[in-house]
């Protein structure tokens, strides 16, 4: 009797001794297969550019995009395109101070955009400076070498100006005079080297004489240039040769006196014309027209227009995307990114209750065709802007 109980309590000590030892429950391997799912995202300086790990490609994976988006090459000084590359950045995308400065060795000129100057009352103009960052100005300076010196352009935005302030400023040499000296004395004092002008879109659509543009935008860039100040004219695309909003006989008139031109080659649809953000052969196209021969050393005073955003069509409307909001969106889109052959852009379907909806935003492969697209017609680059894009797109510069 005693030897069956000892028997009986073995037993039951193996069974209790098997219950504690079993294998995980099933709540365990869900766990395991949700982590084993998930993207293992990088950032930072990575010692393999995008080229090497194989990323500019045409057929894209949503993986690699948010795995690998946050990522550069370290060797940040590095430049793949030789010509003239200008970088904007805004108070409203912080990011784009940083950016800035971490690849301080690939741009040639900044601009910040930072001023409005706004029209004269009786006594002077006012260019309000309270969005200066003076330490980021610091910063970038003490980065300058004698080999490499990136030059600050801030934007100036005619603000509140309206078709009789422009006409009397053509009209009137002490005004014209009174708006250089604020200038001239605002680069001084934060030692830029001179001015983005954001003044031909503002006015080409009110019905005014373009030749009055024209005049005062030469008045300015003469007279800057004479205080050893450089001028980059912000320019409409054209929307076909029947409508261009600046054309080649406008160039032509103004190129001896700027330093260059920030062509404006996207933003070509819009929530009302869902679409690419720049079709490659619109943006050549844009160039062509204003400068036909290829071989006119004026082609590199063009920088040609490349956003870092894109666009997100909704069945409300959509509008612009930025970097941080296109991986969120990718995070739950699992079909495939596909390419746009004609435009030389990749997009995706975006499917929800009230419809269906599209996002347009640039990726290696659809940058690096209109970094070529430069090279090929000799212009320079302006990307707007520094804030909006991806950090591993920089290796492309």
């Amino acid at each position: 009797m005693n030897i069956l109980i000892l028997i009986l309590n073995i037993l039951i000590i193996i069974k209790l001794s098997e219950a504690t030892l079993s294998p995980p429950t099933s709540t365990g391997n869900k766990k395991e297969k949700k982590d084993k799912g998930k993207v293992d995202i990088q950032k930072g300086p990575v010692n393999k550019d995008v080229f090497q790990k194989s990323l500019v490609i045409k057929d894209i994976k949503t993986t690699d995009i948010i795995k690998e988006s946050g990522t550069y090459y370290i060797d940040t000084k590095r430049r793949r395109f030789s010509g003239e590359l200008l970088g904007y950045i805004t108070p409203w995308n912080n990011n784009g101070y940083e950016i800035s400065k971490i690849f301080h060795g690939k741009f040639t000129m900044i601009s910040p955009v930072w001023l409005s100057i706004l029209p004269s009352n009786m006594s002077t103009f006012q260019l309000p400076t309270h969005d200066i960052q003076k330490k980021w100005l610091k910063d970038m300076r003490s980065m300058n070498t004698e080999n490499h010196n990136v030059k600050i352009l801030p934007r100036v935005l005619f603000e509140h100006w309206s078709t009789n302030d422009i006409i009397e400023l053509e009209n009137n040499i002490q005004k014209q005079q009174q708006l250089i000296t604020v200038l001239s004395d605002t680069a001084k004092s934060f030692r830029f080297d001179g001015y983005v002008l954001e003044i031909w879109n503002q006015f080409i659509f009110t019905g005014i004489n373009v030749q009055i543009i024209l005049s005062v935008v030469k008045t300015i860039s003469q007279k800057l240039k004479n205080n050893n100040l450089d001028v980059i004219l912000a320019v409409p695309p054209s929307r076909g040769k029947k409508a261009q909003l600046f054309s080649r006989d406008q160039f032509n008139e103004l190129a001896p006196h700027v330093k260059a031109f920030s062509l404006m080659t996207y933003d070509y649809s819009s929530v009302q014309r869902p679409g690419p953000n720049s079709p490659l052969l619109w943006a050549k196209q844009c160039v062509e027209l204003l400068i036909p021969d290829k071989n006119d050393p004026r082609r590199t005073q063009i920088l040609l227009g490349i956003n870092f955003y894109g666009y997100n069509y909704t069945p409300e409307g959509g509008g612009p995307i930025l970097g941080s909001q296109y991986l969120k969106s990718l995070e739950s889109f699992k079909s495939k990114i596909q390419w746009d052959d004609r435009s030389k852009e990749h997009f995706f379907e975006v499917k929800s209750s009230s419809g269906n909806g599209y996002i347009f935003y640039p990726t290696l492969y659809s940058i690096v065709h209109r970094f070529d697209l430069a090279a090929e017609l000799g212009t320079g680059i302006a990307i707007w802007e520094l804030g909006q894009g991806l950090n591993y797109f920089y290796d492309l510069l």
